[in-house]
């Protein structure tokens, strides 16, 4: 994950290829229940760090020294009527889908979350830093100023950019190590 980033723009062309590889995330029932709210322009981002930022919070945001902002802010919504949709048609209705309780698995939040994963490696191969966070003061604001249905759920932020040659790698990457293969997979049980 990227924090600072160089002020400049992503060119359009690398943003749509970021962007597209997020449609092809897999969906149950083909429901297709992720949105995005992408903020490109100046004015739209300054406006996104000012409702946002909560300066008691202790990591760095993006915009609040104006000076190592990402280039673009991506906000992903899980489309959770899009499922109930799907499961209410005909070929979909026997699995009994069409009301939320019945979900063993909230899988509009499954399948963004996927489709977050694909923007962010999609981002890497094509040289653009990203950062996934999420804000503490402000969703409401933003939801509605952006026009979100109500019904969709807002699953954190992607910030992209080109990584600031000021860059460094911190906190838990440098004092934690990863889990061992052989503690994560259980071939046969656990």
């Amino acid at each position: 994950m990227v924090r600072m980033f160089e002020p400049k723009p992503i060119p359009g062309d690398v943003l749509d290829r970021v962007l597209e590889v997020a449609r092809h995330a897999p969906s149950g029932g083909f429901s297709q229940g992720f949105d995005f709210v992408v903020l490109t322009k100046p004015d739209e981002l300054e406006w996104f760090y000012r409702t946002t930022d909560d300066p008691t919070d202790p990591e760095p945001f993006p915009g609040r020294d104006g000076q190592s902002a990402p280039g673009c802010i991506v906000l992903p919504f899980a489309n959770k009527s899009l499922y109930l949709e799907r499961y209410a048609q005909p070929d979909k209705i026997q699995f009994g889908l069409n009301k939320e309780e019945n979900w063993p698995v909230p899988f509009w939040t499954v399948d963004t979350s996927m489709a977050i994963m694909l923007i962010l490696l999609a981002a890497v191969d094509e040289g653009v830093g990203a950062w996934y966070f999420g804000i503490t003061r402000g969703e409401s604001e933003v939801m509605r100023e952006l026009g979100v249905p109500s019904a969709c759920i807002m699953l954190g932020v992607i910030a992209l950019g080109y990584p600031s040659a000021e860059e460094t790698p911190q906190g838990s990457t440098l004092t934690r190590r990863r889990r061992p293969f052989q503690e994560m997979f259980h071939f046969g049980r656990w």
